[in-house]
């Protein structure tokens, strides 16, 4: 009888020892370990494949194809993509769900070379992309100083991967200027001069407040080459073309009162102030360009 005992004695130890041998490796027993051998070891020797890993999305020729799990900001960062450039490429509405297996289009980048002059600003302008999200795209600290020959990464414009301009409609030569010099296209204290500003940016124009409805008038004579609220954070926008290679910009209007390929006397009204775009009290931002390069129009405006 006593041997009996002592041979199931035995027999249960033995049996409580497996069991926690495999308690120690943190997992169930018939789960983890199968006859005493680790399950990817059991698998390697017996040709049997270990449980796959969850998929994650991948990229296809334009596309991002989602799986399960992925979010915005998962794919953003997997992809190297702002959040906000997958939104507004896939016209995507809050709340922003994502499904398994759809496919969303990425804005892929091409490569710019500095010039000199460029900044972070200016070429964030030029390809109407969020300057927050331009310095992270290329990964540029602040004080966001450019080097000349410095390679940066852009949005493409067309699916051939260069940047090329969109064709231009045809606009009639713009008229003679009246002689007497560019006058301010209205009257009010300045918020903004002309030139550098904190964080990288740089205005190249500048900001005049005024009371919200002003006539804002144009300040020479030309005509109008752009009308429009398309240009990222000028709001309602005028653009009018003036003889000897000038352009003059108004922007952050309420209302435009002139239509593209219009010809506009110097002193004639053409909008009213207002505070579309990213301001946040009524005003004009106002640039005179010398060709594509912008000038303090200070400097020019006369009356």
């Amino acid at each position: 009888m006593n041997r009996f005992r002592l041979y199931f004695t035995l027999i249960l130890v033995m049996c409580i020892s497996q069991v926690l041998s495999a308690c120690q490796e943190g997992h169930s027993y018939s789960t983890r370990y199968q006859n005493g051998i680790p399950a990817s070891k059991y698998a390697k020797n017996n040709n049997i494949k270990p449980k796959k890993m969850p998929k994650q999305s991948h990229k296809t020729e334009g596309n991002i194809v989602v799986v399960k799990g992925d979010t915005l900001y998962s794919l953003s960062r997997r992809h190297d993509v702002s959040v906000r450039a997958i939104i507004e490429h896939n016209n995507l509405k809050p709340p922003y769900l994502l499904y398994p297996g759809q496919k969303l289009h990425y804005p892929s980048a091409a490569v710019y070379v500095v010039k000199k002059g460029d900044t972070v600003y200016s070429l964030s302008r030029i390809y109407n992309i969020d300057m927050t999200n331009f310095t992270r795209l290329n990964n540029i600290k602040h004080p966001y100083v450019l080097t000349i020959g410095q390679t940066l990464k852009v949005p493409r414009t067309d699916q051939k991967n260069k940047i090329t301009s969109p064709k231009k409609a045809f606009i009639s030569p713009p008229p003679p200027q009246s002689g007497l010099g560019f006058m301010w296209p209205i009257k009010g204290p300045l918020l903004s001069s002309f030139g550098p500003k904190d964080k990288g940016y740089h205005n190249d124009g500048i900001n005049i407040a005024a009371k919200l409805g002003s006539y804002v008038m144009a300040s020479e004579s030309g005509i109008v080459v752009h009308t429009g609220n398309k240009i990222k954070g000028f709001g309602n926008l005028i653009l009018i073309k003036h003889s000897n290679g000038w352009i003059t910009a108004y922007a952050h209007n309420a209302d435009i009162l002139v239509n593209k390929g219009q010809t506009v006397k110097r002193g004639q009204v053409i909008a009213r102030v207002g505070q579309s775009g990213d301001v946040n009290r009524p005003q004009l931002h106002f640039e005179m360009r010398k060709a594509s390069r912008a000038v303090d129009p200070k400097l020019f405006l006369k009356g």
